[in-house]
């Protein structure tokens, strides 16, 4: 027995120390984990210290900066300008750009500048000075295509970047975008067509003096050779071309505007305590716009969106309705002033000069930077009308007794068609506040026992007056059912019938027995 208990004893320890084992691996697992997550995350935070992210390439910056000071990388051991980039080539023409230029502005290195003028000199070192928007007003040639350049050549898709090391992508970035800067400029400027042409090296089809008999120099930005040798590169070239044709058929809008609201498409829902108006949309010219304020002259006078919430600002793909309370009412009329001010982000470029140069004699290239999601600019809509009112009392009668009825539901529509009151009658009469115009009142529902004389009864309310309108209904007259007393006929009928065929059938059945006998 003893022996028995023993092993027993013995089955169990193996047992527990099994389980023991397993606990303390799975522990060594989950502990050898931890540390390797703990080593990792000590890799990259001290790859991050060395690490120089690069910052977006289109200048993307709340405020310009009045001047910066330009730098160009990389530069050469002796202290030069610095090598050049170039992607696209064709036979031994190399399409050539710097490899990066940017800006710094008090202490604080801006996103890249883009260079305006290849033929002028491209230096570090130098502090330029905030000029002209693009689009400015006293320009004579404007270059709105150069916001959007900015906005959208801040990345490049993943196609093109797998084409260089990761290294190399910013620098890829920069150059194509700046060859794109510089054909839109030749295009307004006259020297090309278009993107999908080489034109000429003359402006407009008249030949310059620096351009005669060689395709290399030029007063344009791009040569002939090396709109060619982006024409025929499939890798880079179409990206290039495509981002010059948008930018070619942009339209920038820096006075962005509201639409004007229709006040005459305005309808109107109410209730025995407001008025309210339907919904309203507020639209703009402009793709920029954000979002807008609506107040109005009276604290009363409250906007809702459209999920019935409260609000003073609406974003731009919101409708907002007003509530008037008849409060709001002097003298039959309601006095609307809202003030409708729409926010937009102004998109823009600007032009930096070289600081002691004047615009009409440069040495030093004009620098491009362009400021993207700015301070908002507001812009005022005023939603001013006077909307006179009256007043209609809806009597609902018995036509016999001329007392009021209840149960009866009532609809009232305008003259679009748009229901702006439905109540159940009491037997009260019910005295509303309407704005003036034509409206039809339908009976939806009659009260059991009634029927209706007319149905649908047209009104119109007129300003400063009462206008009262009396819907009747018929009682409706008793008639005996008879179809009742003709089913008992029809019955009592039918049964002495069958009754009668059974009395029949006794009465022969014993005559004819006595026939037999």
């Amino acid at each position: 027995m003893s022996s028995k208990i023993s092993s027993r004893n013995k089955v169990k320890k193996t047992k527990s120390k099994r389980t023991n084992d397993k606990f303390d691996k799975a522990m060594d697992d989950v502990k050898r984990i931890g540390m390797l997550s703990c080593f990792l995350v000590a890799i990259l935070l001290v790859v991050s210290l060395f690490v120089d992210p690069k910052e977006s390439y289109a200048a993307v910056v709340e405020e310009l900066p009045d001047s910066f000071i330009s730098r160009k990388n990389p530069t050469d051991a002796s202290g030069g300008i610095g090598s050049f980039a170039n992607y696209i080539t064709e036979g031994d023409h190399n399409v050539t750009t710097p490899k990066e230029f940017y800006g710094e502005a008090g202490g604080s290195r801006l996103s890249n500048i883009y260079c305006m003028d290849r033929k002028l000199l491209m230096d570090g070192g130098v502090t330029y000075n905030k000029d002209k928007s693009v689009v400015d007003a006293s320009l004579d040639v404007k270059y709105p295509g150069l916001i959007y350049i900015i906005e959208n050549g801040d990345s490049l898709p993943d196609n093109i970047l797998n084409t260089v090391p990761s290294n190399e992508q910013a620098y890829l970035t920069y150059y194509l975008n700046q060859l794109a800067v510089w054909w839109y400029i030749d295009i307004v400027n006259g020297y090309t067509p278009d993107a999908n042409s080489v034109g000429s090296n003359y402006k407009n089809g008249v030949i310059t003096e620096d351009e005669e008999g060689s395709l290399y120099e030029y007063d344009n930005n791009l040569s002939v050779l090396d709109k060619q040798a982006i024409i025929n590169d499939t890798k880079y070239g179409p990206y290039v071309r495509d981002l010059v044709t948008k930018a070619t058929s942009y339209q920038a809008n820096t006075n962005p505007t509201l639409n004007a609201i229709d006040i005459n498409s305005i309808t109107f829902t109410m209730t025995e305590s407001y008025i309210e108006t339907d919904y309203i949309s507020v639209t703009s010219n402009s793709s920029n716009f954000v979002n807008y304020t609506v107040n109005t002259n009276n604290t009363n006078i409250k906007a809702y969106n459209e999920a019935g919430v409260e609000k003073t600002t609406f974003n731009a793909n919101e409708r907002f309705k007003l509530r008037i309370p008849l409060s709001a009412i002097v003298d039959y009329k309601i006095n609307l002033n809202v003030s409708i001010i729409g926010n937009f982000s102004v998109h823009d470029a600007y032009f930096y000069v070289a600081n002691g140069e004047s615009t009409d004699s440069l040495r030093h290239q004009r620098a491009l930077l362009g400021q993207i999601l700015n301070t908002t600019k507001s812009v005022e809509a005023p939603l001013e009308y006077e909307i006179p009112t009256g007043k209609v009392i809806i009597s609902k009668q018995d036509s016999e007794t001329g007392l009021g009825l209840k149960g009866a539901v009532l609809s009232i529509t305008d003259k679009t068609g748009k229901e702006v009151y439905r109540y159940e009658t009491t037997g009260e009469d019910l005295e509303l506040t309407l704005p003036v115009g034509s409206y039809m009142v339908t009976e939806t529902v009659i009260p059991e026992g009634y029927q209706a004389e007319v149905t649908t009864i047209n009104f119109d309310v007129i300003s400063g007056a009462t206008t009262p309108v009396v819907i009747k209904n018929t009682p409706t007259i008793n008639v005996p059912d008879t179809s009742l007393n003709s089913n008992l006929v029809y019955g009592v009928g039918s049964l002495i019938i069958i009754v009668g065929i059974i009395l029949i059938v006794v009465a022969v059945k014993p005559r004819n027995a006595k026939k037999k006998k």
